[in-house]
């Protein structure tokens, strides 16, 4: 019965979403809320991927893998998210042409992916790679959201000054995208309400510091905002942290209040632990600071219950995985063995066809033993060519050198239309040579992102039309 309502659900959403354009699909994606996302949400996400994916909206496509990954990963499914993560890479949904809110969101769900995980050097590094890019857009929403994710990073790291100037940061301009002058901003209903989340996240890291005083002008404000907007994630964060800020100064009646909305909040709208660990973490705390024994032991119990549901909740997990894990090694296993064969009779063939070769040539040899047997000779270019191949797979320094040597006019050519670098040079030059994006990455060993920034900046340096192929052009260069 639960299959044939999913399937009828499919059925009138894939109708109604088909009448819909690109932008106007991105704008509900971006619009289903993260934090009460469950299975429902994510049935609802792939219905509308599997549309953008028929028109081919890659756009689309990356951004509903990209949000299915994020509610995987809010609710501890990590192997999962990375799967979704990885599907946007393997079908090579971002390129140059990209939506950069879409490449901003997949480097900021993979960073927090990374983070949650221990890599923090890979996280930053991810932010880090997007940082210049995000501000050189000159968007209120890009800059403020990257900013924020630094500071949550820093504030988890207890470096908390540093959190402090990213949060500044993000507050200022949260208030700048929200205030939209001029209508310049695309503004979201979901982007807005977490635009809200940064005054009072600014207020809490002041707490963290030890400087109630500074934060309460920001609680205050962080409650105001809360009468316009009645979004339940908003209205949690917020409150929240307002329960902190009052556990601070000893009102513990306010903080209590605050708290308990949080939990009701949590237990009727949100799917995930953390939300609900979280509160009852911070009643714990605050119950102690009260004397009140009977009550800490309540929440000392109850986060015990929620740690023990999480473990349990990730056995399955564990044991689906594991059980899927079987399955791929038993699939992999058949696919060895066949391919094993199949390498068997192909070499079988392959030495019957060498030894007839070999028959034969030595039959038409022996017929022109008269004639001068004279070897080839490669002519200098093709040599120099091979040579150049060579030296640019291996990222070796005397590359530029030879590749002069075999097109000498074309670093002159370059330079008379832009003042290049060496090295920006050199990525022309293996544009020249007409290697992908991918073959370029992996020669150099940068990241496929990384490639693409280069030859959008290359593009700007040359001033090669928006609508001509940049192979096409090199192409060009020196006819």
């Amino acid at each position: 019965m639960i299959q044939k309502l999913t399937f009828l659900f499919f059925l009138i959403s894939s109708f109604f979403y088909s009448q819909q354009t690109e932008e106007e699909l991105k704008s509900i994606l971006f619009d289903i809320e993260f934090c009460t996302a469950g299975l429902k949400e994510i049935h609802e996400i792939d219905s509308i991927t599997t549309i953008c994916r028929k028109y081919s909206y890659h756009d689309g496509v990356a951004l509903g893998y990209l949000k299915i990954a994020n509610i995987y990963h809010k609710n501890n499914e990590v192997k999962k998210a990375f799967y979704y993560i990885n599907k946007v890479d393997k079908e090579d949904l971002i390129n140059e042409e990209s939506d950069f809110e879409i490449v901003l969101y997949q480097h900021m769900t993979k960073s927090m992916l990374y983070y949650n995980l221990g890599e923090r050097v890979r996280a930053f590094g991810l932010l880090d790679e997007i940082y210049e890019e995000a501000i050189r857009q000159n968007n209120a929403y890009y800059t403020y959201l990257i900013n924020w994710q630094y500071a949550r990073f820093y504030n988890e790291m207890s470096q908390r000054k540093k959190a402090l100037e990213k949060i500044k940061i993000a507050y200022k301009y949260s208030k700048i995208y929200r205030e939209n002058k001029n209508h310049r901003y695309k503004i979201h209903k979901a982007h807005l309400s977490w635009s809200f989340m940064t005054t009072s996240y600014l207020a809490a890291i002041y707490i963290d510091m030890g400087r109630p005083d500074l934060a309460k002008s920001y609680i205050q404000e962080s409650l105001n905002d809360l009468k316009k907007n009645d979004n339940k994630s908003l209205i949690y964060f917020n409150l929240f942290n307002a329960a902190k800020y009052y556990r601070a100064v000893k009102d513990f009646k306010s903080a209590r209040h605050y708290l308990w909305i949080c939990k009701k909040i949590a237990g009727h709208h949100f799917k995930d632990e953390f939300h609900q660990k979280s509160v009852a973490k911070e009643l714990k705390s605050l119950y102690e600071e009260m004397k009140e024994k009977d009550s800490t032991a309540y929440y000392v119990n109850k986060l015990l219950d929620i740690q023990m549901l999480k473990e349990r909740q990730n056995q399955v997990l564990k044991d689906i995985i594991d059980k899927k894990d079987e399955v791929e090694v038993k699939n992999e296993k058949k696919l060895t063995h066949g391919l094993m064969f199949i390498l068997f009779v192909s070499g079988v063939i392959g030495i019957l066809f060498i030894s007839l070769f070999l028959h034969y040539y030595k039959k038409y040899k022996s017929k022109n033993l008269d004639k001068i047997d004279i070897p080839h000779k490669l002519p200098v270019q093709e040599c120099i060519f091979k040579e150049v191949i060579r030296l640019a797979k291996e990222n070796n320094p005397e590359f530029l050198i030879r590749f002069n040597e075999y097109c000498p006019h074309f670093s002159d050519k370059l330079l008379v239309i832009s003042d290049l670098k060496i090295t920006e040079i050199r990525f022309c030059a293996y544009i020249y040579l007409n290697f992908s994006t991918k073959e370029i990455a992996e020669y150099t060993f940068t990241s496929v992102r990384t490639v693409q920034t280069k030859k959008y900046n290359i593009r700007k340096k040359l001033n090669i039309p928006g609508d001509m192929d940049i192979y096409v052009w090199f192409s060009k260069l020196l006819k």
